[in-house]
């Protein structure tokens, strides 16, 4: 049954002083650009359904379903080529649904949380592909789960155009794959859009093109960018910013959130990550959602004299002060409405990308489904923590510099010459060369992902283990 109440966020007066500082200080010449920007795209034109954020009409996030997490398994999904069986993820995520909300029937699950006469977003999570280093197993959201949850709409009765595909980076989308995938039949009529053309140092316009002459213009036309008057501030900037910019203190939300749908569905991956221990997802929408995110992990400053012993290169990680605060935007929580997580093909090493040398990936061959974005990632980071022990590699948590011992590299380095294939051996003595520093600049002092546990003390869902109900079906 659903959890009978709702905790309310602690306090909103940081939001609501930050709000009136940015917009006294740049809120006019901000929003003149966002409306010079909307009249000359006209695909944005046509897309926008409102000039002000809606809210959408089901309990806000953490949603009905407050602390439950469904997961259903079957190992034929993903066969040893890692080649994805649709059909056993159409049965699958069926199941999911029908488990997690109590229906008879899959499409009593969907009109639960959706109705026509809605536009739905679907925020894909495109980093982890494998097309930098084609010889590695890329951990994507599969295009086989964003098939069927397109299907699904479909077939309670929302037609194709309102329903929107959506990333952060528009380059990102396409090089995963996704805009060829728009092209299928069964996507005939679906929109896709990003909120920015492509990563960036600054990472701070509005318009979501830092860099005009660096993308095409066929690209740019995807990109809606971010909402002037829905921001947060947060005292803490990147490397990059120019201390005379306010911007620095800002991430702005997308506009696809706050105009472009009245819901949104997430598929986060279920991965970890070198900074913030586990990118599930509440990551996925605060880094996924929003402008200037990469100030919240900064790498390779030096430490320490040159002939000093504490000498390295070490990072400071407001990941879990970001995230949460990110996340706690209002059109965040008013329509993030289901969350689905890709456990596919997991990540347990080296994440968040396949360029990272001690990228390691499994057949989990799962999929996750909840309302709850804090349940959820506790339930994922659990999954995740088990596979590295499993694997003799510490926990997420255990591998910042500040936890990172001599005795607990040894012990990695002895586990990956223990390792059950070559692949996995090369992941694990990656991970100790990577986290002892060598030759890598991404090091963090702390990875633990204390933003799962800040974002349920402040209302986004549920961390207490003995206040959720976790589900596995086998099939």
């Amino acid at each position: 049954m659903p959890h009978p109440s709702e905790r309310q966020p602690l306090s909103r007066r940081g939001f609501v002083r930050g709000l009136a500082t940015g917009l006294g200080v740049a809120g006019v010449p901000l929003a003149v650009l966002a409306k010079r920007t909307i009249d000359q795209n006209r695909w944005l034109a046509e897309t926008v359904v409102s000039p002000v954020a809606k809210v959408a009409h089901v309990e806000r996030m953490p949603g009905t379903y407050r602390g439950r997490v469904v997961e259903v398994h079957d190992p034929k999904a993903v066969d040893e080529r890692h080649r994805i069986d649709r059909p056993t993820v159409r049965t699958m995520l069926d199941r999911g649904m029908c488990e997690f909300t109590g229906a008879d029937h899959a499409s009593e699950a969907w009109k639960t949380f959706f109705s026509p006469g809605e536009v739905i977003g679907i925020k894909v999570n495109p980093v982890g592909s494998n097309k930098q280093r084609p010889h590695m197993v890329g951990s994507v959201s599969n295009p086989e789960v964003l098939l069927e949850i397109v299907r699904n709409l479909k077939a309670i009765g929302i037609p194709p155009k309102d329903v929107v595909v959506f990333e952060r980076y528009a380059n990102e989308f396409i090089t995963a794959g996704y805009e060829k995938m728009m092209g299928e039949p069964e996507m005939d009529g679906v929109r896709w859009a990003a909120s920015g053309a492509g990563y960036s140092e600054q990472q701070l316009s509005i318009n979501g093109i830092d860099n005009p002459n660096e993308h095409s213009p066929e690209l740019h036309k995807h990109v809606v960018g971010y909402d002037p008057d829905a921001f947060v501030h947060m005292g803490f900037a990147a490397p990059a910013h120019s201390q005379n910019d306010d911007r620095r203190f800002r991430s702005h939300l997308s506009t696809i959130v706050t105009r472009m749908v009245d819901k949104f569905i997430t598929i986060p991956v279920l991965k970890d990550h070198r900074s913030s221990g586990i990118t599930l997802s509440l990551k996925n929408m605060s880094h996924g959602l929003n402008n200037n995110v990469a100030r919240s992990h900064i790498s390779g400053i030096a430490h320490g004299y040159p002939d000093s012993p504490g000498r390295g290169k070490d990072g400071p990680n407001q990941c879990n002060v970001f995230i949460p605060t990110a996340v706690n935007q209002p059109a965040t929580r008013e329509k993030a409405t289901l969350h689905i997580m890709d456990g596919l093909i997991a990540v347990y090493e080296g994440g968040p990308g396949s360029w990272n040398k001690s990228w390691g990936t499994w057949r989990a061959n799962s999929l996750f489904v909840a309302t709850d974005p804090v349940s959820m990632d506790h339930i994922g980071w659990d999954i995740i923590d088990t596979k590295r022990v499993m694997l003799g590699l510490p926990r997420v948590g255990e591998v910042g510099r500040r936890d990172f011992t001599p005795q607990r590299q040894a012990r990695m380095m002895a586990s990956g010459l223990c390792a059950g294939s070559i692949m996995e051996s090369i992941t694990r003595m990656a991970a100790a060369e990577f986290v002892r520093g060598a030759g890598d600049s991404e090091v963090f002092d702390r990875r633990t992902p204390e933003h799962v546990i800040l974002a349920g003390l402040i209302g986004l869902g549920e961390f207490d283990l003995n206040k959720i109900t976790f589900k596995r079906v086998n099939l």
